[in-house]
């Protein structure tokens, strides 16, 4: 199982010290700084899996946010410790921004099965050049507990991709910069195993034999009007790929005895 990363952002980092050996006793790695600028710093050079962060914490260069994080680290998932005093302008953070909240001081048990929840949780790669569409998909789609990340055209799909852990893509026919059919064998070669949901449109419906055959695991018309029928296909695509999980844990199971 991949080393899961996790970053914690805290002033009082003497605080949570006791928090980040708890992580690493059940067998994460932790990572602690007490300001925004060496967390910064840190995601220029690495990727981590989970951010523990206030919504907003101080640095030398100013106050900084989870956005600008994010921006560093797209893939990561982002947890907002909430204190008393940033209630009301956590409340103001879209649920589609962020992962989830925590409230300080911490009930750890209770953290814990968060930072599970989220690992957990399908990650899904939009790819589409129309924001309004991405936006709307990738909101849809955190309200269904999944993690959604976007990408706006080939060239920022195919590095996420190949820094990321994606479960599925969710690509547009038409995004900018390439062919569709060209992302699907550039993501496949990347990695073999993502499985992949082509956007099409009527004017684009004669390519679906093509896409399927390049590896595909369908096509869905655009706008998603039928969001159950998404979602039942997301839910099926993991059913899928657990099931070929544990058949090849079996099989090696067996060689190794």
């Amino acid at each position: 199982m991949k080393n899961t990363n996790i970053l914690i952002v805290d002033e009082k980092i003497d605080l949570v010290e006791p928090l980040g050996e708890i992580f690493e006793r059940i067998g994460y790695s932790v990572t602690m700084v007490e300001d925004g600028d060496k967390a910064i710093g840190l995601l220029k050079r690495r990727n981590f899996d989970i951010l523990l962060t206030p919504s907003r914490l101080p640095g030398a260069s100013g106050a900084w946010d989870y956005k600008i994080m994010k921006r560093l680290c797209p893939s990561m998932a982002v947890i907002i410790v909430n204190s008393v005093r940033e209630k009301k302008e956590t409340a103001e953070i879209l649920e589609s921004e962020i992962e989830a909240v925590v409230d300080k001081p911490f009930n750890v048990k209770k953290l814990m099965e968060t930072v599970d929840s989220v690992l957990k949780a399908p990650s899904i790669l939009i790819v589409d050049h129309r924001l309004q569409d991405r936006q709307a998909l990738k909101n849809m789609l955190a309200e269904g507990g999944y993690r959604a990340l976007v990408a706006k055209d080939a060239r920022e799909a195919m590095e996420m991709v190949r820094e990321s852990d994606f479960d599925i893509v969710i690509l547009d026919v038409g995004v900018e910069g390439t062919d569709g059919v060209e992302v699907i064998e550039a993501v496949k070669k990347i990695k073999p195993d993502i499985e992949v949901i082509m956007m099409i449109d009527y004017s684009t419906v004669r390519r679906v034999e093509d896409l399927l055959r390049k590896g595909a695991y369908t096509c869905l018309y655009k706008p998603f009007l039928d969001t159950e029928k998404l979602i039942r296909v997301i839910e099926e695509m993991r059913s899928r790929s657990i099931r070929a999980s544990s058949q090849y844990k079996r099989e090696t199971g067996r060689r190794e005895g």
